[in-house]
């Protein structure tokens, strides 16, 4: 017998075909009761592993789905995985994982590595790029199962699932103001992403619904001199917040694109000696497991992120079971709900003066 037991060696054992074999390991066919005991157990007796590449060669597909997700450290891309896999292997497929990083072209190079294994389909979570609605378009064309989240892709193949970004910044900057605040902070995006970030263009939706002027120093990224980051981190709210605490006239309340970079900002208020939220509010977005547990707990916007991933889980693999139904273009976009903790509060007086320690010549 070969090192590694063949699905021949298998059905010698078992005393049958590879053909009985295969239908047993693909839970295919008719195999009476006894047969298939004898195949279970020859395969448990030989430790057989079926060959998946055999196999993707004969069904021109593999019982795998890709999954592109952004930033790996934030919990959110972590979560929102979990939830996929738990749906994909309760249906008997392997999830496989990759991060776009902060490059468009590790995103790229993720789709394009995932179809080269011919893998039953892909969900992409990652940001959108043109780069990759183009490729996305081109493999949707040639027939490959595709599910995005939190973006879109306007083909009658392609399904999406969604947030209401923009509406859980609406709420958030809104509670911000109905505190009192005026002068109110993102961090996290550069003006020029208005129309690429929801959560920001909710920002400025309820600014302007509540008379307040847009102020570009209010408005932080974490490279100033170079084009905006795709993924806002931990590092952007501590570096971002330490821009903000150089201004002269400085916020009272900062709305941070995550609660990964809202943290960031916190402990940099912190270490300025400010006190949140007494001298400065501050809120985030994801209410991710972490945000309920810092001092003080974050305000946050809640997003459906496990039935987010369920539903994109189950949008693909309907596709990938049932692949010559025409099925209708799935677009569905969920709700967000404000989550209120010990991080906002209303304005004190007089906090515009305030200057954090060891601020020097700095404050502008």
């Amino acid at each position: 017998m070969s090192q590694h037991p063949t699905i021949g060696d298998v059905a010698r054992r078992a005393g049958t075909t590879t053909t009985t074999v295969s239908r047993v390991i693909n839970d295919s066919g008719y195999v009476s009761v006894p047969t298939r005991a004898s195949v279970l157990a020859a395969i448990e007796e030989l430790h057989y592993v079926p060959n998946v590449n055999a196999r993707v060669l004969k069904t021109k597909r593999s019982r795998s789905i890709g999954v592109v997700i952004g930033d790996l450290l934030n919990p959110y891309s972590a979560a929102l995985a979990n939830s996929i896999q738990s749906v994909a292997a309760l249906r008997g497929y392997t999830t496989l994982i990759a991060s776009a990083a902060d490059e468009p072209e590790s995103e790229l190079a993720a789709i394009e590595a995932f179809h080269r294994q011919r893998v039953a389909g892909i969900i992409v979570a990652s940001l959108q790029t043109a780069q990759s609605d183009t490729l996305l378009g081109r493999l949707a064309d040639q027939g490959l199962p595709l599910v995005l989240v939190g973006r879109s892709l306007t083909h009658p193949r392609v399904d999406s699932v969604s947030a209401n970004y923009r509406n859980g910044g609406f709420l958030a900057t809104r509670h911000l103001i109905d505190l009192g605040h005026r002068r109110i902070a993102f961090v996290g995006a550069e003006m020029s992403d208005a129309d690429r970030i929801g959560r920001f263009r909710g920002y400025l939706d309820a600014l302007e619904q509540a008379g307040i002027a847009t102020r570009a120093e209010y408005v932080v990224g974490s490279h100033r001199m170079e084009p905006s980051p795709r993924y806002s981190t931990q590092l952007t709210g501590y570096q971002g917040a330490q821009e903000i605490l150089r201004l002269r006239s400085r916020p009272t309340a900062i709305f941070a694109r995550n609660d990964h970079t809202a943290i960031g900002a916190l402990q940099a208020l912190k270490e300025a000696g400010l006190r949140i939220p007494e001298d400065v509010s501050i809120a985030g977005f994801d209410n991710i497991p972490l945000s309920a547990a810092v001092s003080p707990a974050l305000t946050t916007v809640s997003q459906p992120t496990d039935e987010e991933g369920r539903l994109a889980a189950e949008y693909l693999l309907g596709r990938v079971d049932r692949p010559d139904e025409e099925t209708a273009r799935r677009e569905l976009m969920l709700g967000c709900d404000l989550i209120l903790r010990a991080s906002t509060g209303p304005p004190r007086a007089g906090v515009a003066r305030l200057v954090p320690k060891d601020a020097g010549e700095g404050v502008r």
